[in-house]
């Protein structure tokens, strides 16, 4: 699990060996992980489903079924391209919008560019 969350942007920035942030690198190499799992999981059953769909498509007799199977491919064809979005946004971008906030070293937060406040937020939030 260690090895994953080093692959991953989160442990650089928060290292366990910080004993005031250290938790944040793992609960959000953890999260990183299961995002990555749910993309796969939502990836898979949106490219069945995109196969079945297209299979109606095709046996559709009516005009009125081929609309019906054609919005409902394109809604599928969405939801999963907007949910792999996301799962990248959090995993590669989110990281380094943290690291803009708390600067370089997280370790000395007296560091221009570090911030105490943000990464009292993202405590608080983490809590919860």
């Amino acid at each position: 699990m260690n090895f994953l969350s080093n692959l991953l942007g989160w442990a650089n920035l928060f290292p366990p060996e910080n004993k005031t942030y250290g938790w944040m690198g793992q609960i959000f190499g953890t999260i990183s992980i299961v995002l990555y799992i749910i993309m796969g999981i939502v990836g898979a059953a949106g490219a069945i489903y995109a196969i079945w769909l297209g299979i109606q498509l095709a046996r559709a007799d009516e005009q009125s079924k081929r609309d019906d199977a054609k919005k409902h491919l394109i809604t599928a064809l969405i939801a999963v391209a907007v949910t792999i979005v996301l799962v990248l946004f959090f995993n590669e971008l989110m990281p380094l919008i943290v690291q803009a906030f708390i600067g370089q070293d997280i370790n000395n937060p007296t560091k221009p560019g570090g911030s105490d406040a943000v990464i009292g937020m993202f405590k608080m939030l983490t809590l919860r």
